[in-house]
């Protein structure tokens, strides 16, 4: 199941579940009323078949009116929780989010050997456009780019922000190649469509992105997969940026310290 719809099916549950037990609170109104008349000494069944349009209409009414409350309950708190997973301004995955998304495929890769791939990517200069333009001009470039990836993002695919210019894209199935290829798709549509306007004027916004892939499980895989993701962006960073590098066509003597951001 993709993860959107997996999500989905979470959040409908919830809103089913409190609506349930809104109803389920909903019978103590009639049921409440014939305990009141049991002790003032009338049969409850003598009651019940004296009035039953009363307690049909006690019984469907407060257990409506308390599913219905049940059902905005549930919701309210979906939205909360939908808020907490993700960014507040691209409107991708946090960073927490992520985290958890890739400890539970690497899990996934160690039971059903389905591979793993990663892409981290960084904007370039993205601290000029900043010091330049000012954070608001900053904060749109941010918007606009969580559009473009979500846009380009596959539904199995987990995209979040995991720092300030900082994301990732964590794919599953996929091989390094794959994920090469995504990627270089991913810097072509940034390059292409993210920028900011000012005074009539569209600045660009390039981005580095590395790759990395995993196959077999290793108990640190996904610290692992995500430091080689992140040593290939750094090189791409290192080697002019607007650019791809994966993991596995780095030389080991290559440096992969940033040169300014």
């Amino acid at each position: 199941m993709h993860v959107e719809q997996m999500e989905h099916w979470l959040q409908r549950r919830l809103a089913l579940t409190r609506a349930l037990q809104g109803a389920c609170l909903g019978t103590g109104a009639p049921l409440g009323w014939l305990l009141i008349l049991a002790i003032d000494g009338v049969s409850p069944l003598s009651a019940l078949a004296d009035q039953p349009g009363l307690f049909a209409y006690m019984f469907f009414g407060t257990c409506s009116v308390f599913a219905a409350f049940g059902w905005t309950l549930g919701r309210r708190e979906e939205e909360e929780r939908e808020h907490g997973l993700h960014d507040g301004l691209t409107g991708l995955y946090n960073a927490e989010y992520f985290q958890a998304a890739l400890a539970k495929a690497a899990r996934r890769l160690q039971r059903d050997g389905e591979p793993l791939a990663l892409i981290i990517f960084d904007l370039d200069h993205f601290k000029r456009v900043n010091d330049q333009f000012g954070h608001r001009v900053g904060d749109t470039v941010l918007r606009r780019l969580g559009t473009v990836v979500q846009r380009v993002a596959r539904r199995d695919e987990v995209a979040a922000r995991i720092g300030g210019e900082e994301f990732a894209l964590l794919m599953h199935g996929a091989t390094e190649d794959e994920a090469c290829q995504a990627a270089e798709r991913l810097r072509r549509v940034i390059a292409d469509t993210v920028y900011c306007e000012v005074d009539d004027q569209r600045h660009h916004v390039t981005a580095s992105l590395g790759c990395a892939a995993r196959s077999t499980w290793s108990d640190d895989l996904a610290q692992t997969l995500y430091e080689a993701a992140d040593a290939a962006m750094y090189a791409a960073k290192h080697r002019g940026r607007n650019r791809v590098e994966c993991a596995s066509r780095q030389p080991s003597q290559d440096d992969p310290n940033p040169a300014a951001a």
